[in-house]
């Protein structure tokens, strides 16, 4: 059986698994980088820890929408450390098992859609899960830490 955390981007339902999930938290602000990959909003002081917030929105190709009093935070877990997004609401907690979880289908599997984890038919309606692993390339991971590493040490600094 899977859980997985629904939420909405752009007027769109979408996924993740909660036990790849860190917590969802009210949305803050945001710390622009400069020296952040594109594809990043920059760095959120979240629970006293600095998270680096990738574009989601960018990543999936989906228009932005305003933020709102329902926007939040999604913190994943991944092998290389945290990450959040923003998203416009979180929706549900789906239990889904069965002939209800399908495998993302490889013919669309590409390295630009390796987010791409498995999805989840509720009640006719299409879920897909993001797999965390998948939104960053090595590359970008090596930025982050980057940039972590440096704002640390300024922090360290003050």
């Amino acid at each position: 059986m899977k859980e997985v955390v629904t939420f909405f981007l752009s007027g769109k339902e979408y996924g993740v698994e909660v036990s790849r999930m860190q917590g969802i938290e009210n949305y803050g602000e945001i710390s622009r980088a400069s020296e952040v990959p594109e594809n990043f909003l920059g760095i959120a002081c979240i629970r006293d820890e600095m998270i680096p917030v990738l574009d989601i929105k960018k990543k999936l190709v989906l228009p932005p929408v305003p933020v709102t009093g329902e926007t939040k935070y999604v913190v994943l877990r991944t092998e290389k450390g945290k990450l959040a997004f923003v998203v416009d609401g979180v929706s549900r907690i789906l239990q889904a098992e069965g002939d209800a979880v399908q495998d993302f289908p490889a013919l669309v599997q590409t390295k630009s859609t390796s987010y791409g984890d498995f999805v989840v038919n509720h009640e006719g309606h299409l879920i897909l899960a993001i797999n965390p692993e998948g939104l960053l390339t090595a590359e970008e991971w090596q930025k982050i830490e980057e940039v972590l590493k440096s704002r640390s040490e300024e922090q360290e600094d003050k």
